[in-house]
């Protein structure tokens, strides 16, 4: 009878675990099949690979295996899970081997699927494997999860502008503020807040020596906005269970309501402010990001703020016919050349007014929660509509149903609200006079009004008179509004007593 002839094929996924190292598991594959008499032709090796991310025909040393001129009966491995640890997986690789036939030799599980009870064996254990490899990653998401819930770093890149230090209340580490670099994040968000683009930015960090995140090399635009995005800066973790892209995904830790946990140790803003931010970064449309044909004939002035009256859509800055203006993506109506008449009809209303901000300060703590269960159910009910399955729904409609709850309980908690003026007493027009900038110019605007409302007009040449008809504007603080009428004689005599 032929001696038989096999391959050794090993696996490991971390290199530091001895106890199941690719020498042992070679050795004892090798006294395997020294006590039958077999053959080992040749060994094949995956090392620091995971067999749950990981199919065998996407592995190098598997695929070396089955391309390999080799003849050989079996294929030795130390334990089932060395192979796969999905059971679909399993018998991928096991029907790649019949194909060469050949079949899978367990040293440690007894199985011989050169056999049909070996064969009927190993789908069983495969199924164990899986079963156990599920109840790792439930484990080790479980850990993760009550690291992250107590404030503890847990791994990865560590945000700019933070570092991680010694937990003074126990093991491991926690983030904290550094103080290097966090001076520069809040120079980052105080320019955006004021108006200033993201390109400004770079130029400005560029200007002042601020170290970059890898130490080398000068800012760049992804990187600028990449932090200003980070939910750190609102002192939130980022957290997205599941993930399996490189991207660092959208949602946050949040607490048994549904709410994003919040540490104010290491925030730099609330989180309302940076939730705005993040939107006026999604709708900010850059003279940058136009053809570089158009950039000198567009202007960001009003870039956000120009809205169609028909469709309530937000309109895109660009050309028509080469008169710079905005269209709207859905009903493609479009008005050119009316940027003085918005600038003029806004020193018209406000120039003489006070330039104020509106300070919303909500002494009430609950009331303060609102804006965030808002967000939180908006996201809900997209969640809903994707749920994989009834289960998943009901865990997301039971959620939405205790925020709604409290919800009811909050909105009875008024907040307080002041004006504030921005500097002393100075005026709005002052200010534009003063403004060298179109991004200080686009704050100016932000702190006079809400939005222009764009309806259609007539074909063919306008005034500005037509042209102004035309525009509907949102102003803030309403009741504010128009040139302020000079002091009478009588009214100068009265205050001269």
């Amino acid at each position: 009878m032929p001696t038989r002839r096999c391959a050794i094929y090993v696996r490991i996924s971390v290199a530091q675990e001895a106890s199941v190292s690719m020498d042992r598991q070679v050795e004892a594959a090798e006294q395997y099949a020294a006590a039958r008499g077999w053959t080992v032709v040749e060994v094949f090796r995956d090392e620091g690979v995971s067999a749950t991310h990981n199919k065998p025909e996407n592995r190098a040393g598997w695929r070396a295996l089955l391309e390999s001129n080799e003849k050989f009966d079996a294929v030795l491995v130390w334990k089932i899970d060395r192979l796969a640890r999905r059971v679909l997986d399993f018998l991928h690789a096991d029907e790649s081997l019949q194909a060469r036939g050949a079949g899978i030799v367990a040293v440690e599980d007894p199985v011989d699927m050169t056999t049909a009870q070996g064969r009927a064996f190993a789908q069983i254990l495969a199924v164990f494997g899986e079963m156990e490899a599920e109840s790792i990653r439930a484990r080790v998401k479980a850990a993760r999860t009550h690291l992250l819930r107590s404030g503890r770093v847990v791994g990865g890149t560590v945000p700019y502008g933070w570092k991680s230090t010694p937990n003074p209340d126990g093991g491991g580490y926690v983030l904290a503020q550094d103080p290097d670099r966090i001076d520069h994040v809040r120079g980052m968000v105080d320019r955006v807040l004021g108006g200033a683009s993201v390109y400004s930015t770079v130029q400005w960090l560029d200007e002042v020596g601020a170290p970059t995140p890898t130490g080398k090399g000068d800012w760049i635009y992804s990187t600028v906005e990449r932090i200003l995005r980070h939910p750190v800066l609102a002192g939130m973790v980022p957290f997205n269970p599941g993930n399996t892209t490189k991207a660092r995904g959208t949602d946050v830790l949040r607490d048994a309501d549904g709410l994003p946990v919040v540490d104010e140790s290491i925030a730099i803003m609330p989180v309302g402010e940076w939730r705005a931010m993040v939107n006026s970064l999604d709708e900010r449309a850059t003279a940058q990001s136009l053809p570089r044909a158009l950039r000198a004939k567009t202007s960001g002035l009003l870039s956000g703020l120009v809205y169609c009256a028909d469709c309530e859509t937000r309109m895109h800055r660009g050309t028509t016919q080469g008169r710079p203006g905005y269209s709207c993506p859905s009903c493609h109506q479009s008005i050119t050349n009316f940027e003085h008449v918005v600038v003029d009809e806004f020193l018209r209303q406000k120039g003489e007014r006070v330039r104020w901000s509106v300070i919303e300060e909500v002494h009430e703590g609950g009331a303060a929660l609102l804006p965030e269960i808002e967000h939180r159910l908006d996201e809900l009910d997209d969640l809903i509509r994707l749920a994989p399955d009834r289960q998943a729904r009901q865990t997301l409609q039971a959620e939405q149903g205790n925020l709604l709850d409290l919800r009811d309980d909050k909105r009875a908690e008024t907040p307080n609200v002041r004006y504030v003026p921005t500097r002393g007493t100075q005026a709005f027009g002052d200010d534009w006079t003063e403004a060298e900038t179109v991004e200080r110019k686009r704050a100016i605007l932000d702190d006079a009004m809400e939005r222009v409302w764009v309806r259609r007009g007539r074909p063919g040449r306008r005034t500005d008179a037509q042209v102004l008809a035309r525009l509907t504007f949102d102003w803030k603080m309403p009741d504010d509004l128009g040139p302020i009428e000079p002091p009478s004689d009588k009214d100068l005599a009265d205050w001269a007593k």
